[in-house]
């Protein structure tokens, strides 16, 4: 698992996992707070030659994400919801935030940073924000892949 880390003058208030759901035990990492599922909406880096044994923390890939229609509309929109409900629970207390895809390297992650980043900055860094990784090392599936 990597992490990533955007310090805040205050608490970490919000954790971001990116995850592959098709990984054994993928199911069991879902916490509570929202989950975001992005294996039907944003175009598989992995489909492409270049990209596919790349992550989402590589530039390529990351704008490859971003780039996809509607992408930056869905990610938007989960900022708000996250904040939304980061300002409904005390202080101290996390709000959680799970993004999938399929093998957990590319679209969950370029999300989860992009999403980590936004959050962040909109805090104006009064608080942290932790985003988790749990299968970006792992091999890219293939569609034969069995869970």
């Amino acid at each position: 698992m990597q992490i990533t880390r955007l310090p805040g003058r205050g608490l970490v208030a919000a954790v971001i996992s990116s995850i592959g759901i098709r990984h054994e035990g993928a199911h069991g990492l879902v916490s509570t707070g929202f989950y975001l599922d992005l294996s039907r909406v944003l175009r598989n880096p992995a489909d492409d030659p270049a990209l596919r044994y790349r992550t989402g923390l590589d530039g390529d890939v990351y704008a490859h994400v971003l780039k996809t229609p509607g992408a930056l509309t869905l990610i938007s929109r989960t900022v708000v919801q996250l904040r939304a409900l980061a300002d409904e629970v005390p202080v101290g207390r996390l709000v959680r935030l799970t993004v999938a895809c399929q093998g957990g390297r590319h679209r969950s992650v370029a999300a989860a940073e992009t999403v980590d980043r936004l959050v962040w900055e909109a805090w104006g860094g009064a608080y942290g924000v932790d985003v988790e990784h749990h299968h970006i090392d792992r091999p890219v599936l293939t569609s034969s892949t069995l869970v």
